[in-house]
């Protein structure tokens, strides 16, 4: 048994699709429980037809949908040839797009737009992705049963960033999908999506449908967890920036992990969680070249000698600098600034102290004003934008002699403002203005993969299909 997930760059149009019913009708053997995206950009259409409404642009709101739907009712001329199934198919995109239509209504008549109900907007993406996946592996002769995570994929209430809770997922999934699979079925269903004790739709958090294919797994102890992108798997550093970057071939899961909390978007962060704790490896594969080998994460079985795996980054960051008007003691001092950052639900990507003073970096995304408001009670305050991380990540780095050197012989001409090196082994992280992020990357790039770079752990992207 296995869960494949596939995003929505692999869903965006009929050519797409066909290629993913074609990529599980070849692991058929293996019990695939298949996970679909939204198809690309959807997420987004969504997102904007609620803000259109909240702000009293229905008119706005309803065009973006039906430009969405029009794609949809595309996708499926193209895929879905039968006629009563492609009659089926099309009254259900007619009634999600007539509750869409009131939902619209609803916001532009109030002006408000709660995370509840952005949570019923979003959730449409994933349902119609889904919807005609299942009728395109139905159409292949391939026994696929929709399933509506609303039945299985409970979640605490916390709209746009759900917890699922697992016991009942797996009590759920057990009745639901166990005896499907038994019978050679295939089970389709959505990422990103579940439901509240209350019976309302909420999402786990932007771009979590790998969280959704890892929980799915975690509860049936699969022997796999398949995640199918656009991309060739984990790679040395960001296509867009380094010209020939290589192909990680093993991370354990604790690189992953640092690796996507840094800005790598092949994993969302909390993928490994599940996994980890049922010690299932995941495989990340290019739907675009599903003959290619991809990149395999899963738990460390050896101790291999320390290696710099990739480099990546996290760009639109702010530096916050607190020096106390008092001469507190030092827990005191971090107990008023982690209260502030608790009160606002902020982490912080990096932190740094000295005797007598301390540093932040945070996302830009966060409160900043509120922030520094609350912390200019206890403290004089700097603040510096449009600073990035850059952080190294890979094997045992934190016993790597060599990595220090390298690294600073690669980012000679580079201000770095903060680091931090020793809190985890995986990592060294420091902080650069924005505009230095591309230079840097590049640079640490070609002092660590483009001299000489070991065959057993990485490999040349493949090209081609």
């Amino acid at each position: 048994m296995i869960t494949m997930k596939f995003g929505g760059t692999s869903v965006q149009d009929a050519p797409a699709v066909a290629g993913v019913v074609d990529i599980v009708a070849a692991h058929k053997a293996r019990r695939p429980i298949v996970i679909i995206s939204a198809i690309a950009q959807a997420t987004n259409v969504l997102e904007q037809a609620g803000r259109s409404a909240s702000e009293g642009r229905e008119t706005e709101a309803y065009d973006g949908l039906l430009r969405l739907f029009d794609r949809h009712y595309r996708m499926i001329d193209e895929l879905v040839k039968d006629r009563q199934r492609h009659l089926n198919l099309r009254r259900i995109l007619e009634g999600s797009l007539e509750e869409l239509r009131a939902l619209v209504k609803g916001v532009a008549i109030l002006r408000e737009l709660t995370p509840r109900t952005l949570d019923a907007f979003y959730c449409y993406g994933e349902l119609l992705s889904s919807r005609v996946v299942a009728a395109a592996l139905q159409e292949h002769g391939i026994d696929a049963v929709w399933l509506d995570t609303k039945d299985f994929m409970l979640t605490d209430g916390n709209y746009g960033r759900a917890i699922p809770m697992m016991q009942s997922v797996r009590e759920r999934l057990e009745a639901l999908a166990v005896p499907l699979l038994a019978e050679g079925k295939v089970p389709v269903t959505q990422g990103f999506i579940g439901v509240s004790p209350t019976g309302h739709r909420a999402t786990m958090g932007r771009e979590s449908s790998d969280f959704s294919a890892s929980i799915i797994g975690a509860a049936l102890r699969v022997e796999e967890i398949q995640i199918w992108t656009d991309v060739d798997g984990v790679l040395t550093a960001d296509p867009r920036l380094v010209a020939s970057p290589r192909k990680i071939r093993e991370l354990t899961f604790e690189e992953a992990f640092e690796l996507s909390y840094f800005g790598a978007k092949v994993l969302h962060p909390s993928t490994m969680l599940p996994a980890l704790e049922h010690d299932i490896a995941i495989h990340i594969f290019n739907t675009r070249k599903p003959h290619a080998t991809g990149s395999r994460v899963s738990a460390a079985r050896s101790s291999p000698p320390a290696t710099v795996k990739s480099v990546a980054y996290k760009r639109d960051m702010v530096v916050v600098t607190i020096t106390p008007l008092k001469r507190y003691s030092q827990y005191i001092f971090w107990e008023h600034i982690y209260s502030v950052l608790t009160k606002h639900g902020v982490v912080a990507g990096m932190t740094a102290t000295s005797e007598y003073s301390a540093s932040l970096v945070l996302d830009a995304k966060n409160p900043i004003d509120a922030i520094v408001l609350d912390l200019d009670e206890i403290g004089t305050i700097n603040v510096f934008y449009d600073q990035a991380i850059v952080c190294l990540v890979g094997t045992d780095i934190r016993g790597a002699s060599y990595v220090l050197g390298r690294l600073f012989t690669a980012v000679a001409a580079v201000p770095i403002t903060t680091i931090s090196f020793g809190a985890s082994r995986s990592n060294l992280s420091f902080v650069v203005s924005g505009s230095a992020v591309d230079d840097t990357v590049r640079s640490i790039h070609r002092e660590f993969f483009e001299v000489a770079c070991d065959d057993a752990i990485f490999e040349p992207l493949v090209s081609g299909s």
